[in-house]
């Protein structure tokens, strides 16, 4: 089987689409940040585009585990994020306004479907660091191309990490002054802390 996400309405022949927005029309509606509804090793290929950049420091780490948890050994996973790099780059350069939208992101999805804050960027990558965050999932055999202002990312799933597994990595929290942070934050420290914000969000509701 093989697992699009966040598919928006580029749905693709053979694969399970997914999307939380249900005025995309996808094969599933739910939402990504949210434990997906397949078994563990379940998925021969995971892709994910324009979506990682989507979720901030912290929640990309449970969300990702995920997409991750899903994939078969030997499993294909395709990413695609806005390379920041060089979107920076252009901005400071050139000064063009339109290039805002890939910082910040875009929430009218093709000028036809308003999709609120599910458009807001909140993390960015380089190649460097898109490579290092995925090794942490045993994501390996990693080729990373430019394609516009985008990093297209492939890699192979070459080992199964369990949740106990990862809670020991460490995120850096409160980055100083030299564009450096200190690993003091751990995974499971940042998924309870998630868990308990999103059960006050729900408590609002």
């Amino acid at each position: 089987m093989k697992l699009h996400l966040g598919c928006g309405t580029k749905k693709l022949e053979g694969w399970i689409n997914i999307d939380s927005v249900k005025a995309c029309e996808p094969d599933l509606v739910h939402d990504i940040s949210t434990p997906l509804p397949f078994k563990d090793l379940s998925m021969d290929e995971v892709l994910a585009e324009d979506l990682l950049e989507h979720f901030d420091k912290y929640a990309r780490y449970v969300v990702f585990y995920e997409w991750i948890r899903v994939m078969k050994i030997g499993g294909r996973l395709t990413l695609q994020v806005p390379n920041f790099k060089k979107i920076l780059y252009k901005y400071f350069k050139f000064g063009y306004d339109n290039f805002v939208d890939f910082i910040f992101g875009e929430n009218l999805w093709e000028s036809r479907v308003y999709i609120g804050h599910f458009g807001n960027h909140k993390w960015g990558y380089s190649e460097k660091s898109l490579r290092e965050f995925v090794a942490v999932f045993g994501i390996k055999n990693v080729e990373i191309k430019t394609i516009g202002l985008n990093l297209r990312l492939v890699g192979e799933k070459i080992e199964h990490k369990t949740l106990d597994q990862l809670d020991g990595v460490k995120i850096y929290s409160h980055a100083n002054s030299h564009g450096t942070g200190t690993p003091e934050v751990s995974l499971k420290f940042a998924r309870e802390r998630i868990r308990i914000f999103q059960a006050n969000q729900e408590g609002r509701g």
